[in-house]
């Protein structure tokens, strides 16, 4: 089994990238027009997250953010096992690698928030020396397939655990870089609410833990997807002031400097991930009726 879904991985990851985007389009395009829970959830986040946009532009970003999300599915099989080559030329930015060698001259916490093309935001931070990121751990078959994928310039994977936290502890104390995902619902004890868009949401604490601890600079990294399978664009913006901070100042911080990112490209994010399914106590359950 895994052989064949390797192969048919790396069949699809040899199509070209206008492709691949447009079958991403196509997929997101249908998502739109049908009913399903992924355009509810996009448009129940997009009216609670942006109200300040009419009902018109909020619509034209769902349909966008659902398109976007197809696209970074079917490409994610190319940036794992398509060409090698063809991927070096992706991530062929000079202005992003040196100012992320520079960030991350003795250390640094690179965060890659769900927006545009995650997978190759976190490439373009293993090809500059190297990265460890948190990684958890899948189900079945593509658990492999993944961590192949992911590690295949060179980035070290360590599990969601207390062991994962402990090696990203000493990659920072060496003078490494670490990637974390900024933006994802942790486990229970690992989180605490903090506003994002002034709604509570559990935002892990490991991201201001590390960063109080060892007082390395915090920066997000993010890869813009350009239209028409034209490639992409690098982005490196740091975190704001704050994050360092113990407690909700700290998650605070951290969720403004991720609104940032989302404001920059609002259709390019995630926006069907379920990021506010905990609720603290007596909080509102945003997902109710859909």
């Amino acid at each position: 089994m895994k052989s064949l879904t390797r192969f048919l991985l790396k069949a699809l990851g040899c199509l070209p990238l206008p492709l691949l985007h447009a079958l991403g389009a196509a997929l997101g395009t249908l998502l739109w027009w049908l009913p399903n829970n992924l355009k509810a959830v996009t448009l129940r986040h997009l009216e609670r997250c942006l109200p300040e946009l009419d009902a018109a532009r909020r619509r034209q970003l769902a349909r966008e953010s659902l398109v976007q999300s197809m696209q970074a599915v079917l490409e994610a099989p190319a940036i794992w096992f398509g060409p090698e080559r063809r991927l070096q030329g992706w991530i062929a930015a000079p202005d992003a690698a040196r100012e992320l060698l520079e960030v991350s001259r003795q250390g640094a916490i690179i965060l890659c928030p769900h927006i545009g093309s995650w997978e190759l935001a976190g490439m373009l931070c293993a090809a500059q020396g190297g990265i460890a990121s948190l990684y958890k751990p899948q189900k079945g078959v593509m658990d492999e397939l993944i961590l192949e994928g992911r590690s295949r310039l060179g980035a070290t994977l360590v599990p969601t655990s207390a062991a994962g936290v402990k090696a990203l502890l000493q990659q920072l104390k060496s003078g490494g870089k670490i990637g974390v995902l900024p933006d994802h619902d942790p486990p229970p004890g690992s989180g605490g609410f903090a506003p994002l868009f002034g709604i509570p949401a559990h935002t892990t604490v490991l991201v201001s833990k590390l960063a109080g601890r060892i007082g390395l600079p915090v920066w997000f990294c993010y890869a813009e997807r350009l239209p028409g399978g034209r490639g992409f664009r690098f982005h490196l913006r740091q975190a704001p002031e704050g994050v360092a901070q113990d407690g909700e100042a700290g998650l605070s911080a951290l969720n403004r400097g991720i609104e940032d990112v989302i404001r920059h490209l609002p259709g390019q994010y995630w926006w069907s991930y379920k990021r506010y399914r905990r609720r603290p106590p007596g909080g509102e359950n945003l997902y109710a009726g859909l």
